[in-house]
């Protein structure tokens, strides 16, 4: 009875194997699908990334290209206006408001221009030596002695140093 309870017991197992093989390929079915479903969210998640991306650009450059464009009129206008030489003192004011012009549009990408001041400490931070002045003074050493380019700034960031001349006292 042995001999036939160890047969039973034996092919009682090999019996289980086809539900077995049926639980396990349902299994993996289920798996299958649902990685193909992820793989989908996937997907999809991915393409509105891109266009959500593209249209954060598109809309950053538009923040340029406004200003721009409005630059861009702005010349038109003064060339039409123009019928005969232009004095020092016009050109100059002429070029001063397209330089302004395009500062606006700096401005609204948030990047402002400052200006450094004759007679302030020189901050290799926020200026750019491009040269040296002679001070009138002791006091004066290291200071700004005249803006040569405006400097801009976005925040505390600084974007492009002022360009200065620098004093120095000294023989």
């Amino acid at each position: 009875m042995s001999e036939v309870s160890a047969e039973a017991e034996a092919a009682e197992p090999v019996g289980e194997l086809p539900a077995l093989a049926a639980e396990f390929v349902a299994a993996l079915t289920r798996e299958q699908e649902l990685a193909e479903l992820r793989e989908g969210v996937i997907e999809r998640l991915h393409t509105e990334l891109e266009q959500l991306r593209r249209g954060e650009v598109e809309h950053a450059l538009d923040v340029v290209r406004r200003p721009l464009i409005r630059l861009h009129d702005q010349i038109q206008r003064q060339a039409e206006l123009v019928d005969g030489p232009l004095s020092v003192e016009d050109l100059r004011t002429l070029l001063r408001a397209l330089a302004d012009e395009t500062a606006d549009a700096l401005a609204a990408t948030g990047v402002d221009r400052y200006t450094a001041q004759v007679g302030e400490a020189y901050d290799a931070g926020r200026h750019r030596p491009v040269g040296r002045i002679p001070a009138a003074s002791p006091e004066q050493d290291r200071t700004v002695g005249r803006a040569v380019s405006a400097g801009f700034e976005q925040g505390d960031r600084v974007v492009r140093k002022s360009e200065v001349l620098v004093t120095h006292w000294g023989p």
